[in-house]
């Protein structure tokens, strides 16, 4: 009995000192982007793009990302009528000096390509990007992500909200 009550102890002390410290940070974010697609016949055809991305900050350099988002040819077809859509699920690595925070991110995609286009329908997502903070919960955000070895690859410029500070 007593190894259990000094379990709990432990477990809501580190929990409650975890809450003060304030150390996952939650951030959302949207994005326009140029995005590439390789065709079959070895050419490429470029796409506009919108993307959303939700994220958890869990440390200072280690976070969580996730991000979904549409490409087509024609920009009145981009939700309705996509030639391309993907989602993601991503490990970001990253440091920050002062206002400016750089990343790299490496996890897994499924992607949605027209037949015509080429075949895949997933695998890796790797990217690397940089974020411009303008005050302390809102950046300016440059990445570019490339999926299933340039299958589909992306070069976004949008914005990201952090709830909290980006400190």
């Amino acid at each position: 009995m007593r190894r259990l009550l000094s379990g709990w102890v432990l477990s809501l002390g580190l929990l409650a000192g975890a809450a003060h410290a304030d150390a996952a940070k939650f951030y959302f974010g949207a994005g326009f982007a140029d995005g590439s697609v390789d065709v079959t016949d070895a050419s490429h055809k470029s796409l506009g793009t919108i993307s959303a991305t939700v994220g958890v900050q869990l440390l200072d350099f280690v976070g969580v990302e996730l991000q979904a988002g549409a490409a087509s040819d024609q920009s009145g077809s981009i939700l309705s009528d996509s030639l391309v859509s993907y989602q993601s699920a991503m490990l970001r690595l990253g440091y920050r000096w002062d206002r400016v925070g750089v990343y790299v991110l490496g996890g897994h995609a499924r992607l949605d390509i027209d037949q015509d286009l080429n075949d895949s329908d997933g695998g890796t997502a790797l990217g690397i990007g940089i974020n411009l903070f303008g005050n302390e919960t809102t950046a300016l955000n440059l990445h570019v992500l490339d999926f299933d070895d340039g299958a589909f690859t992306t070069t976004t410029i949008g914005f990201q909200h952090y709830f909290g500070r980006f400190r």
